[in-house]
């Protein structure tokens, strides 16, 4: 009996509203729920327990649903959930005998839960492995390997679930092998604690104690013991129904088939459902292989005995029948990379091929079945898996041993040193304690005052480099504009002197507003002032800033505001930001024909986004750099600029961000806090 594929669990909260559900109902019930998740995270825990249920009834749907899975986790983004779906695409593969793919998989799991320090989900992906290995590749020895650090793991936890895995797993090796004893002691391990699964929605206790009996039920098989043997499997018979169990309940029948040695009507009938359920479940699956060869021996023994079915008229259609039903086992085997069911039989068909007289066939295929059975169980590889458990044991013997040496050297330790080294201790741990407490503060103190003069020497950078452009040049220009029509007022025309006195007062207006804002930037600076938040509605301010860009000619201005949105900010702050960003985008549209700008507020996410966009020339990547980078030359043409559109917008926990508009002009966006 082949080693169950396991099934990995989200760590979280389970849904219990299903929990009286099984099989396909409980699927239909968690696929209704999905349009109706909450949130992402429950979307993506209904993914993976609606591809854990299909596992047992249609793989095709479960590496679908999970595909699905680990595309919305991957979206949210989701660690856990990543590696969680990369364990259920691995073990579709699986079940599909794909090899290459469920290996991928299963690793990209292993390195997500190692980084994450998961140890619970490392063993199930370890024995995931474990089972690729044995049912797929049949490397025992390899498979043996990755079941044993499963089980190391699971033991660490002490999670009953894992180590019944485990044990399981580790069991099915030991029958492939033929050592029968050790087949029970691990396969009666995990049916024990099966049973003391308590009722959970992260697994169905039916479905996992049938799993078991199926175990159980082949190794009496492989001992001849019939009488337990079909005790067993009729057990696991009843529980697999009981849980929906599809998969499950193929592997009982044909197992109940199999002991009906004889009695070949029977044998045909258990064979012939357990046929009917792998197409439906799996076709592809590995034990759907074991069952068609087994189809294929029993028709061979029918005609050895001389016994017609009904239906069967001819002794010659029941070896064809054989041949059929073994070519299919053979080529299924052959497509889930398994040497084993295909060497036992490639075996059978030649028994069969020599009854039909096809001698030369039947010596070829007996010569591979007799290679392949020397290498799968051979007294080389059972020493292998014979050496890996046993250093395991030896391992955990070792371990207690140091650990028990170690207690007693401190013990040791702790009489001859306990009188006076307490003493010798608290003097200097006392000494130690004052000592790290008088560095911790100076510490401190010396940090923050080295946070404060690098914050002053920033805030005074900042403000000469704003003085020595911003307020420097419109001064200048009235200086010259004064001395001018003080020396030599005659050398002006009456249409130079209005040119110039239109610039003088365009000057100053500047100055007041560099001012103004100059104001607002240093208040920013200071620590002592905090913006005071308050709701503003998203009209009240574009009003604002529409009357005062309301003399701008030459420019047509658009507002968009259709759900009528409030935000939560500083409202002197953020209307310095709007005029700042609109202002810059008045500058840039000087020289542009059929210039646009476009204010507009939208909901995305839970906050509010106002953007402005204009259809100017754009801006290169080193003018914006100012608005992301805190140590960008300071002086840009317009003023204050972005820079003071920067410290604004930090200070009220504002994002802001600038893109190209297709091509063509620029959006600046501000994302705000909603009201």
């Amino acid at each position: 009996m082949r080693a169950l594929t396991l099934t990995l669990v989200l760590l979280l909260a389970s849904l219990q509203t299903h929990a009286q559900k099984e099989g396909q109902a409980l699927i239909d019930s968690l696929v209704s729920e999905l349009p109706r998740a909450k949130n992402d995270t429950l979307k993506g825990r209904l993914y993976k327990r609606i591809a854990d249920e299909y596992f047992f009834i249609d793989t095709k749907m479960a590496l679908a649903y999970a595909r699905r899975g680990l595309a919305h986790v991957k979206a949210m983004p989701w660690e856990r959930g990543i590696g969680v779906f990369n364990t259920s695409m691995a073990r579709a593969f699986s079940d599909m005998g794909n090899i290459d793919s469920c290996m991928y998989y299963n690793q990209q799991a292993l390195e997500v839960f190692r980084n994450m320090g998961d140890t619970y989900n490392m063993s199930t992906t370890f024995n995931n492995i474990g089972v690729a290995q044995a049912n797929i590749a049949s490397n025992y020895p390899e498979a043996i390997r990755y079941y044993l650090l499963g089980l190391k793991e699971a033991e660490k936890q002490g999670d009953k679930y894992l180590m019944a895995n485990a044990n399981d797993n580790v069991g099915s090796i030991y029958l492939a092998q033929k050592n029968y004893p050790k087949a029970l002691l691990y396969s009666t391990k995990a049916l024990k604690l099966r049973e003391q699964l308590e009722a959970s929605d992260i697994y169905n206790i039916s479905r996992e104690v049938g799993n078991s009996l199926n175990s159980l039920g082949s190794i009496y098989y492989q001992m001849k013991d019939t009488a337990a043997s079909r005790r067993y499997f009729g057990k696991a018979a009843l529980m697999h129904e009981r849980a929906g169990n599809v998969e499950g309940l193929a592997k009982a029948y044909g197992s109940l088939a199999s002991l009906e040695s004889r009695n070949f009507e029977a044998r045909l009938t258990y064979g012939r459902k357990a046929e009917q359920l792998w197409e439906e479940v799996n076709p592809a699956h590995i034990e759907a292989a074991n069952n068609l060869g087994s189809m294929g021996s029993a028709y061979l023994e029918m005609y050895r005995s001389h016994f017609l079915p009904k239906g069967i008229a001819n002794p010659s259609q029941l070896l064809k029948q054989a041949e059929q039903y073994l070519r299919r086992a053979i080529k299924v085997s052959e497509e889930n990379g398994d040497i084993s069911y295909k060497s036992h039989f490639t075996g059978v068909l030649a028994e069969v091929q020599e009854q039909r007289g096809d001698f030369r066939n039947a010596y070829y295929n007996f010569r591979a079945y007799k290679a392949v059975e020397d290498s799968l169980f051979s007294q080389e590889e059972k020493n292998k898996i014979a050496g890996l458990e046993g250093e395991r044991e030896i391992a955990l013997r070792d371990k207690q041993i140091e650990i028990n040496t170690l207690e007693l050297d401190a013990r040791k330790r702790q009489q001859w040193l306990l009188t006076g080294g307490l003493l010798l201790l608290a003097a200097i741990g006392a000494l130690l304690y004052r000592q790290n407490r008088l560095r911790n503060r100076t510490n401190v103190q010396l940090l923050r005052l080295n946070n404060e003069l690098d914050e002053a020497n920033q805030v005074k950078a900042r403000f000469f480099a704003i003085l020595s452009h911003d307020l420097r040049s419109p001064v200048a220009n009235l200086v010259n504009f004064l001395h001018l029509q003080k020396e030599a007022p005659d050398l002006m025309t009456p249409e130079a002197a209005e040119m110039h006195q239109k610039r003088l007062t365009d000057s100053a207006e500047s100055l007041v507003e560099t001012m103004e804002s100059m104001l607002l930037w240093s208040k920013s600076q200071m620590q002592q002032f905090r913006p005071q938040a308050r709701r503003i509605a998203v009209d009240d301010l574009f009003d604002y800033i529409r009357k005062f860009f309301a003399g701008t000619d030459c420019i047509t201005f658009k507002y968009h505001n259709p759900e009528t949105l409030s935000v939560l900010a500083d409202e002197d702050y953020l209307r310095t930001i709007m005029q700042n960003l609109t202002n810059n985008a008045v500058k840039a549209l000087k020289m542009t024909p059929s210039a646009q700008i476009h204010w507009e507020a939208k909901e995305e996410g839970g906050q509010v986004v106002l953007s402005v966009t204009d259809n100017g020339p754009g801006a290169s990547e080193e003018q914006l750099n100012a608005l992301y980078d805190g140590s960008a030359a300071i002086g840009i043409k317009s003023g204050l600029g972005l820079h003071l559109i920067r410290d604004l917008a930090k200070a009220i926990s504002c994002q802001v961000s600038a893109r190209s508009n297709a091509g063509k002009g620029m959006v600046f966006s501000l994302v705000l806090v909603k009201a």
